[in-house]
């Protein structure tokens, strides 16, 4: 009898306890999505029904006359920006507010990832970015651009060896994130490979693990940002062990080595040993001619570190193989994922593809050998540029971005009423959305470089790829000249036309925790 009534109160209360928090932002007049008992916004997510970006941008298309909107985290309020110029107030004017990401991983399970420089908060972040910023200047892109180069160079010598002049299929996001695990294992961790002949190398085959954001390893990082507490609680960790300890190993060998040695090479270890000898930040001053890597190039911010000790976190190898693997995820996956989709569009818009295979064709009248593209040379490319811009607008390869509220934030919203973020509240901006809205993009899912044309056309509160502020991506001037430089070589060599298997229009994978298509790309690669 007792059990008759106990479980059914039980479930009461359980359901009243999930619930109990949905008021939140009933109370303070601000609209939000309905949520689901115990889920919250996310349900959708837990079912696959959508991307997650999508789900977590849903109150944007839901409630267009507010400049913020309530969201939940299963039964944890959380907020929506809505309005770009509100969130360029966040992340630069007012940054003491929302100085922290919503990610806490544990230093122990995920001795990478928690170190790098996305994940970390805190006095380790004012200390990581301010001594890496010297390492992403203009010049010092440049002096890794000719790493970067050589190895796009010669993949594609071997690329063309394998067309013996003959068309062939194939999956492009392959071949772009071997390109890419290449030039990025040169620059970042100083070490050769070729993985387009022998794809089995140790170095790609865990990059591959690294650079993973679908299936257990995508899903553990989407989790990251919806019960990031719990996360860190339970000391899981995102990567595989047996890929911290790789890269752990390589990069300290590699140090021990280049020490003894007295070897400089101009990639990220050698940057980041300057970085703890405190031997970065007094060099000469960058070119300021360098410092464009196009349009979309994320503007750099001074970061001040903070503390009255003068006491300053030292570079232990573990920090710098963190740094680099950091820079090795990004090199591959945002670079990979803007080729595949730049390269989609090219090929579903012939004339768009020829005009730029023309300025291609130009810029290589100017090269000595005709061939190998200068980081100079790619800078002054107008319209690759504008190719670059568009693919990063139509198909932003991290839709979303998040911070975590350090101190009660309060603003004016559209009606004139005042909204208090409070203190320890996540806060989620939808850089896709912006992209996506007629309101700053007349037709916005046409592709169409024009738009760029005129860099006064484009509303640049919207236009986000790389995010802004003092929390923006510190990589952009790489990720585009390491884009753009595979972009070069790849039309020196090859007209792209749709293949046989390619689903156009794309479908998206929603189980994927960053942006990539369901049935891959597929391409025809034509030689020249």
């Amino acid at each position: 009898m007792f059990l008759l009534w106990a479980l059914p109160l039980a479930l009461y209360l359980l359901y009243r306890w999930s619930i109990a928090t949905y008021d939140y932002f009933e109370k303070r007049n601000i609209p939000y999505v309905k949520p689901v008992p115990f889920f919250g916004q996310v349900w959708s997510f837990f079912t696959q029904e959508k991307h997650a970006v999508d789900v977590a941008s849903e109150g944007y298309r839901m409630f267009p006359n507010t400049r913020i909107s309530g969201v939940f985290r299963l039964r944890t309020p959380a907020y929506l920006v809505h309005d770009p110029a509100l969130f360029k107030e966040m992340a630069i004017r007012d940054f003491d507010h929302f100085t922290d990401h919503v990610t806490q991983l544990s230093l122990e399970h995920d001795p990478l990832l928690a170190r790098s420089l996305f994940f970390t908060n805190g006095a380790r972040w004012r200390h990581h970015r301010s001594d890496l910023s010297p390492a992403f200047t203009g010049s010092k892109i440049r002096n890794m651009f000719v790493l970067l180069s050589k190895s796009a160079g010669d993949a594609m010598k071997r690329l063309v060896v394998f067309a013996r002049d003959k068309p062939f299929a194939m999956e492009l996001r392959d071949l772009y994130s071997k390109l890419g695990n290449d030039a990025m294992t040169s620059i970042s961790f100083g070490v050769d490979v070729d993985s387009l002949t022998d794809p089995d190398n140790e170095f790609f085959l865990k990059g591959k693990r690294l650079a993973q954001i679908d299936g257990l390893p995508g899903l553990k990082l989407l989790m990251t940002t919806i019960l990031p507490g719990l996360f860190k609680f339970l000391r899981l960790g995102v990567l595989y062990k047996d890929v911290n300890e790789f890269y752990l190993e390589a990069v300290s060998t590699n140090i021990r080595y280049r020490e003894r040695n007295l070897i400089k090479r101009p990639d990220f270890i050698h940057l980041l040993l300057q970085a703890r000898r405190n031997e970065l930040n007094s060099e000469q001053t960058e070119d300021d001619a360098l410092e464009s890597a196009g349009f979309s190039t994320a503007e750099t911010h001074t970061v001040e570190q903070r503390g009255g000790t003068g006491e300053t976190l030292q570079w232990h190898d573990v920090d710098i193989t963190a740094a680099a693997a950091s820079f090795f995820f990004g090199g591959i996956e945002t670079t990979t994922t803007v080729l595949c989709f730049t390269s989609y569009e090219l090929a579903v818009n012939p004339p768009i593809q020829e005009r730029l295979r023309a300025e291609i064709d130009s810029a290589r009248d100017e090269l000595i050998d005709g061939a190998t593209p200068t980081y100079e040379i790619l800078q002054k490319m107008k319209y690759l540029d504008m190719v670059v811009s568009e693919t990063l607008r139509r198909w932003v390869p991290f839709g979303l971005t998040n911070r975590r509220c350090t101190k009660d934030y309060t603003f004016t919203n559209t009606d004139g009423t005042r909204v208090t973020i409070e203190k320890g509240l996540n806060v989620s901006i939808p850089l896709k959305s912006f992209h996506l809205d007629e309101k700053f993009f007349p037709d916005p899912l046409r592709f169409d470089p024009e738009r760029f044309a005129d860099p006064n056309n484009i509303n640049q509160d919207a236009y986000v790829p790389f995010g802004t502020g003092l929390r923006n991506c510190i990589g952009s001037r790489l990720a585009l000249m390491q884009a753009k430089c595979f972009l070069f070589y790849m039309l020196s060599n090859f007209i792209i036309q749709p293949g046989s298997k390619l689903t156009i229009p794309l479908v998206l994978d929603e189980t994927s925790a960053g942006l990539n298509a369901k049935h891959g790309f597929w391409m025809n690669l034509v030689p020249r």
